[in-house]
């Protein structure tokens, strides 16, 4: 899929929006086609450095001295308006608000290249504990000529000495243009009002010399006149300043004005970082959109803003009154934040990135690090095991490949642990991996109980496990895809090994006295061949119903001596978030069954955090089974205290019937730590009364 697709694909309705007072050209996006008429010249233009590139390249070098036809528009102003947001973001794609804000800032420019801004609205909210900071400029305010001869990006601190491929050679020497570039797809473009069609075409461009700071994407550019269109790009490692940048991405789009000036119309800036010595599969994300309208052209600016020095801004207090008009959490989907594809997404660029630059990793962080899955990986207790260390790493050794290493021993049992995992596999549109496990820790609940770290303190103070596990050995080879937006769907085969745990603890080491609560379950061991199908998919208000709505489907057969089973899982959910943010409604409901040979390792558990919370954990164990939960929650004028209820309800086919339960309770700081009561109101599990969760927000359970 060609960058060009990717830039556009979100929006096929349009390229580009501009909107004012004055005239204004609203791009139609009606086909594309390649340029050329004959193959031959189509081979010869996709080279890179080809006579048809060099060319194109030189008329934008040219265009780009001249912003504007000269004479005729002496200056203008505009107003932008955007938000920022900072979130989490993990490697299997979950993401949480840490800050929102939203900006104003009026624009002024007249000719030759007097360029003010004043910031005249600004308010923000957070989400999540944070230390409070301000942000680099370039995250408020307006990039101008899509940067100077030498980009940089958070004014010096997260980009540095990067080359413009739009700017003159140092000493006017071709020779030391730093870059290769390539044509690629050529665009039509109908505008209304226009009686011939506009032409635009990609620029491809990549760096001689990968190992230095340089630019890596695409420039578009009209063929009419060369001005710039679109800029989608990142950069080269070497580019980054900042240790924890993994990767930025900057998106710049243009308006047609008038028919002949191509202004500022859309900017999208975004830095992804990490802790730069360990991998934890985690980082946090600055987004920052932008959008301009409100154009005045040729509008005489006041000396006074002229005087004034290129960023200026009101009060505090005049800033946090400005009228916007969208709301602080209006935008988040039209964004791309609102856990759902961006309209560039950020991997693909990077994918896109590490094929421009043949074989350095397209990210700024040290090819080798510390790895952990979580923390508990480090060190963790449970009655089977006892006590276990472990420790990992991560590397990088040749483009998006990376592999992720993992091993581990139990200080009781003496009993090595590990696993192997080899992704960024890319090939077209599959991302492929392969997992080698050995002794790989397994839980047949129906959904976690917990963190590992709650496990650990509950084996060694409460006698509860919140696991009944077995072990896995094993490899397995996974090719994923997106054949749609949202949609992932996956399949996967290999061979694995399934071995039962015995119990190293009787009774708790200390903390607790009495007996531990159960010893491990009893399975059916042996080695199976196993092929697995995954789907899933995150849908944005599908048929006019508000919210979102995920989807999950899993099917996986198993074939050996002892044994022949499939598997079958599914769930569904929804979910809807307050125009404020301060409340939600969570619906999610779940099931699965199995066929063939009784495989008890797959009979799934119902009761306690997760499952069933008004059951003790694992109270009911079968191979067919169903799960519904519905959540509410909502702040209770501070982010610091969050009123929460649910019902859940559960069946399995063990003779018990349905089990109805309901849960109140409350989340601190920031809805992360949630302290609940919960029983069992109809159905069996009535005579167990209420019961007292105390846990952890479930996106954090991965990394605990």
């Amino acid at each position: 899929m060609s960058l060009l697709f990717i830039a556009v694909h979100s929006t096929p309705s349009c390229l580009l929006r501009v909107y004012g007072r004055r005239a204004i050209c609203f791009l139609a996006l009606v086909g594309s086609s390649l340029t050329g008429a004959s193959l031959k010249a189509q081979e010869q233009s996709a080279r890179w450095n080809s006579p048809e590139a060099l060319s194109l390249l030189a008329r934008g070098q040219a265009a780009r001295l001249q912003e504007v036809d000269q004479g005729t528009l002496q200056s203008y102003e505009a107003l932008t308006e955007g938000h920022i947001y900072f979130y989490v973001d993990t490697d299997d794609g979950e993401q949480a608000l840490i800050r929102v804000d939203q900006v104003a800032v009026e624009l002024y420019w007249q000719a030759p290249d007097q360029i003010r801004q004043r910031i005249v609205g600004e308010r923000s909210e957070t989400r999540l504990p944070v230390r409070d900071f301000r942000y680099y400029l370039d995250r408020l305010t307006l990039v101008q000529y899509g940067f100077e001869d030498e980009i940089q990006v958070g004014q010096g601190m997260d980009v540095a000495n990067v080359p413009h491929p739009l700017a003159p050679p140092q000493g006017g020497d071709p020779s030391r243009y730093p870059y290769d570039v390539q044509l690629g797809e050529a665009v039509t473009l109908r505008l209304p009002g226009e009686l011939e069609p506009l032409a635009v075409r990609e620029l491809r461009v990549r760096p001689r010399d990968a190992s230095q700071p340089g630019f890596v994407g695409s420039v578009f550019l009209s063929e009419r006149d060369a001005q710039v269109v679109r800029m989608i790009f990142t950069f080269t490692p070497a580019s980054y300043v900042d240790r924890r940048t993994d990767w930025i991405r900057v998106s710049l789009d243009y308006g047609l004005w008038e028919g002949r000036y191509w202004l500022p119309n859309r900017q999208e800036l975004e830095v992804r970082r990490e802790v730069p010595e360990l991998d934890l599969g985690i980082g946090t994300v600055i987004r920052a959109v932008l959008r301009v309208g409100n154009y005045e052209l040729n509008a005489p600016i006041p000396e006074g803003i002229l005087a004034a020095p290129p960023v200026t801004q009101f009060p505090a207090e005049m800033r946090s009154a400005f009228p916007f008009r969208d709301g602080l959490y209006q935008a988040l989907e039209r964004d791309g934040v609102a856990s759902v594809q961006l309209d560039v997404d950020p991997r693909r660029i990077r994918q896109e990135a590490s094929r421009l630059m043949a074989s350095l990793p397209p990210t700024g962080l040290s090819p080798l690090r510390f790895h952990l899955p979580a923390f508990s990986s480090l060190i963790r207790a449970d009655p089977y095991r006892g006590v276990s260390l472990g420790g990992g790493a991560s590397w990088r050794p040749y483009g998006t490949i990376r592999l992720r290493a993992r091993a581990g021993t139990s200080l009781n049992t003496q009993r090595p642990e590990g696993s192997l995992l080899l992704d960024g596999l890319n090939v077209r549109e599959q991302a492929l991996s392969l997992a080698i496990q050995l002794n790989e820790g397994m839980d047949r609940s129906a959904r976690s109980a917990g963190p590992g770290l709650l496990t650990s303190v509950s084996t060694l103070t409460l006698g509860e496990s919140y696991r009944s596990p077995w072990r896995q050995s094993g490899i397995m080879a996974t090719t994923r895809m997106a054949p749609a937006q949202g949609i992932v769907l996956g399949v996967s085969g290999g061979g694995v090994r399934h071995r039962s745990e015995t119990l190293t603890w009787e009774s708790p080491p200390w903390g607790a006295s009495g007996r531990l609560n159960r010893g491990p379950p009893r399975i059916l061991e042996g080695t199976f061949g196993k092929v697995g199908i995954h789907f899933e998919a995150v849908l944005a208000s599908p048929l006019r119903i508000p919210g979102r709505v995920t989807a999950r489907f899993e099917s996986e057969t198993l074939v050996g001596r002892e044994a022949r089973v499939a598997r079958l899982e599914a769930e569904a959910g929804w979910s809807l978030q307050s125009r404020d943010q301060r409340g939600d409604v969570r619906v999610l409901v779940q099931g699965g069954t199995m066929g063939g040979d009784a495989l008890t390792q797959f009979h799934q558990t119902l009761g306690g955090a997760g499952t069933l919370p008004g059951l003790p954990f694992a109270e009911r164990v079968s191979p067919h089974w169903g799960l519904t939960s519905v959540e509410g929650s909502r702040e209770l004028g501070t982010p610091w205290v969050r009123l929460r209820g649910a019902l859940d309800s559960g069946w399995a086919d063990d003779g018990l019937g349905t089990s109805i339960g309901v849960r109140a309770g409350v989340g601190l700081v920031y809805d992360i730590l949630r302290i609940e009561g919960a029983r069992i109101v109809s159905g069996y599990g009535t005579h167990h009364g209420w019961r007292l969760i105390v846990g952890i927000h479930p996106m954090w359970w991965p990394y605990l």
